[in-house]
């Protein structure tokens, strides 16, 4: 078996979301929608999932928008690139940090064809999980497999693949929402509320169901916004870690807040209890450091082939230090502290 080819299945291009719904009813399991292909592709050459059906949404007109409402704001389809939504300026003046983080995503080659929704429904990954059918051959199944072990987290009982969507801690940050489709309505959901935490089904989404859009609230003066990922190999890589902060302050006083963080557990993770200090103490110098104790407590990052613990640990509180130094204009800094460049 030649596993850089695809599978024998059926391609089809439905070119209304009816049609979509229906060829989900008549495959089921045996069906993945297929926007971007950047990382559904790759994952069928290996045999990491597979499928009798691949029903392609570029098509779909309404799928390939991007609209703006001032009272609902902005809505983006599942068919638009990452490039398209680059590109778009209405998106960079009143989203920059969605701009920044699909800037961040690969390289020009993959941006030029995911999607935003593709990135989004993106699958955990895992560096056992993600090897050829040949590899698993001579090894034990893992959870996410179908097998009853985690190679990652020896004597664990579930899967700890990890989610790596680099848009994600944005959207969170945004307060964005997914609209889904199904065969019976039509239902909204916060990105926030879309993972599981379950390596192995990472997203809440039914069988019968897809993502049609992205939806973002309109954009409110007096917020600021900032993003950073840190990975092996620059963007090519998924991420050790991102994190997107979103502040909206008076002087050292905050009034709200989100900081939001992906690639370091099986689902992102919105940081609750250091936004509550934050904006409880002040922005200054001590509380940022005392937060950033209290902030990897919170978010509990695990170990993976090639970033450990307590490198990740390193890298966070350093993002969180410069990303609130950014936002803010603080140029106060700790020279005794490690920066993670």
């Amino acid at each position: 078996m030649n596993n850089n080819r695809l599978p024998r299945l059926k391609y089809i291009e439905p070119q209304t979301v009816e049609d979509v719904l229906e060829l989900k009813k008549k495959y089921g399991k045996e069906s993945l929608i297929l926007a971007g292909g950047t990382d559904v592709i790759p994952l069928l050459k290996r045999r990491n999932i597979s499928c009798r059906c691949l029903i392609s949404v570029k098509k779909i007109p309404e799928l390939k928008n991007i609209s703006f409402d001032k009272n609902e704001g902005i809505t983006i389809g599942a068919a638009v690139t990452l490039r398209e939504l680059i590109d778009n300026k209405t998106i960079s003046d009143a989203y920059p940090i969605l701009s920044k983080a699909a800037g961040s995503v690969a390289y020009n080659q993959i941006r030029n064809m995911a999607t935003l929704v593709g990135n989004v429904c993106l699958d955990n990954k895992c560096t056992f999980f993600n090897q050829s059918k040949l590899w698993w051959q001579s090894r034990k199944d893992c959870f996410k497999r179908g097998g009853d072990r985690c190679f990652v987290v020896k004597k664990s009982n579930h899967c700890h693949a990890l989610s790596a969507a680099d848009t994600v801690s944005a959207l969170i940050a945004l307060d964005a929402g997914l609209v889904i489709r199904g065969r019976s309505d039509t239902r909204r959901i916060a990105v926030e509320d879309f993972f599981t935490g379950d390596g192995r089904r990472p997203h809440h989404l039914q069988e019968d169901e897809f993502v049609t859009a992205v939806g973002i609230p309109p954009s409110e003066s007096g917020w600021r916004h900032g993003y950073k990922k840190k990975s092996l190999r620059g963007s090519v890589d998924f991420a050790i870690a991102s994190m997107s902060l979103r502040l909206r302050s008076n002087g050292c006083i905050a009034e709200d807040m989100r900081i939001v963080l992906n690639g370091i557990s099986t689902k992102p993770v919105r940081a609750l209890k250091t936004e509550r200090r934050l904006i409880a103490e002040g922005i200054r110098a001590e509380t940022i450091e005392a937060s950033a104790g209290l902030l990897l407590k919170e978010v509990a990052p695990i170990s993976s082939i090639g970033a450990t613990v307590p490198l990740r640990k390193r890298m966070i509180a350093a993002m969180l230090e410069d990303l609130m130094g950014n936002v803010t204009g603080d140029a106060q800094r700790h020279p005794e502290k490690v920066s993670i460049k």
